[in-house]
């Protein structure tokens, strides 16, 4: 394996990222736009990404683009949103085939760098708007996804859970915004926002593939080191972490809604500082088949139809998210708290933090398979502000301790316990 890593940081607001491994035969550019979480500007950022992806200037709609990345060998190209700590992640990508595997040795990765550039610094515009027919067209998708949101009981369960356990905190806005919001949104708007992210947004931009597109990376890194040499960017980004403090006294709160099955769901927040630890007593409490969630609380006890935990990344919390069936919650509510302190108490076998160990180092081995997810491993370790390789990662996993584990399963604190239950008159299918 010839696996590489190198990161830039060749102008203040941006930092670029080369990931690349001459096994891949394909080269993606991923440009991330990421800003501050707000009440507003995230479904405006949410919007603006969508219509960048879907044409430009010289491809003013879906057909036209659609025509453009068939003819460039099936390259794909889309657009991305999503949370991380307190701030949006927004941007674009594209992907295609290496230069070496194409007829003739066509060059499309120039292609393709310059179709991501078009569709960010040349939208299709019309009198100085975005074409009228694309945005009324995102509007109305957008009002379709978050109404869609809301009949998901699952998610709109999550989603609950995470505005009254971050209540306060920036991310507790959705990045969907409200369905008012979108009914009120305006094409000016997203022009001011579109113009907003590239003035303001600090900028990641990653290369990730074989490495063979040096000339492509040269057109986006020159036109994003002329914009942010404009631009006058006064801040800097060193990670998105951004724990959330621990309620005074937890919380317990139960809302009704239509639908069959009952969710139920405990946020506890992070007190300790190994966060490898942490992932680990994750893993062992509920992230995994052999956990101690699934094999008591859903296996043996049948309390839950699902049941399992994972860490919320950048805002120093765990969630565990279950299933319940109507008149469980509470015997559900006491096993979940129930398994947490066996494990507090070092109630677990040495073959059980061996398992967990090698499950997390496969999931992470794995990573080196695909390149999209080589590109999302790293970002969430500039995310964290804690660029290392997979492989200290994997040395960090296999040096925790059984002590470490205790430690971290003792840091977590209870914050918030969340009941979406079924309306009592109602007998709604659930989703």
């Amino acid at each position: 394996m010839s696996f590489k890593f190198k990161e830039e940081r060749p102008n203040n607001g941006l930092a670029i990222n080369y990931i690349e491994d001459d096994k891949f035969n394909t080269e993606a550019i991923i440009i991330r736009f990421i800003t501050p979480l707000d009440e507003v500007m995230p479904q405006q950022y949410t919007a603006v990404v969508s219509m960048l992806a879907e044409s430009s200037a010289a491809f003013p709609d879906k057909a036209l683009m659609a025509k453009q990345t068939a003819a460039l060998y099936g390259a794909s190209l889309g657009s991305f949103s999503y949370k991380m700590g307190d701030h949006l992640v927004a941007g674009l990508s594209v992907s295609c085939i290496d230069d070496r595997c194409t007829i003739d040795g066509e060059c499309i990765t120039e292609k393709c760098a310059d179709l991501i550039l078009g569709c960010i610094f040349e939208p299709n515009f019309q009198d100085g708007m975005f074409d009228q027919s694309c945005f009324e067209s995102k509007k109305r998708e957008m009002i379709d996804r978050i109404k869609s949101s809301a009949d998901n009981r699952h998610a709109h369960a999550i989603k609950r859970a995470r505005e009254i356990a971050f209540e306060g905190e920036p991310a507790a806005e959705d990045k969907l915004g409200t369905l008012e919001g979108a009914q009120r949104l305006k094409n000016s708007e997203l022009v001011k926002a579109w113009r907003k992210m590239l003035d303001e947004a600090f900028i990641s931009i990653s290369f990730c593939g074989g490495g063979r597109n040096k000339s492509a990376q040269r057109m986006v890194i020159d036109r994003f080191n002329e914009l942010c040499g404009k631009r006058g960017f006064s801040g800097e980004l060193s990670s998105l972490n951004a724990p959330s403090p621990c309620k005074s006294s937890p919380l317990e709160v139960t809302e009704s809604i239509s639908q069959a099955q009952s969710k139920l769901i405990i946020v506890y927040k992070i007190c300790g500082e190994n966060q490898t630890a942490d992932s680990l007593a994750c893993v062992m409490l509920g992230g995994s088949a052999f956990s101690k969630l699934f094999v008591n609380v859903r296996e043996k006890l049948s309390l839950c139809y699902y049941c399992q935990s994972a860490i919320v990344d950048c805002k120093g919390a765990m969630m565990v998210d279950s299933g319940v069936a109507p008149g469980n919650e509470q015997r559900a509510r006491d096993e979940i708290f129930a398994q947490l302190d066996e494990l507090r108490k070092g109630h677990f076998t040495d073959d059980e933090l061996v398992n967990a160990k090698k499950y997390m180092k496969s999931s992470l081995r794995a990573t080196y398979d695909a390149a999209e997810d080589l590109n999302s491993w790293y970002f969430s370790r500039f995310a964290k502000g804690n660029v290392i390789s997979i492989d200290e990662q994997l040395k960090m996993i296999d040096a925790i301790t059984r002590d470490e584990v205790i430690k971290s399963a003792e840091g977590f604190k209870l914050d918030l316990v969340y009941i979406l239950k079924p309306q009592e008159d109602e007998g709604a299918t659930d989703e």
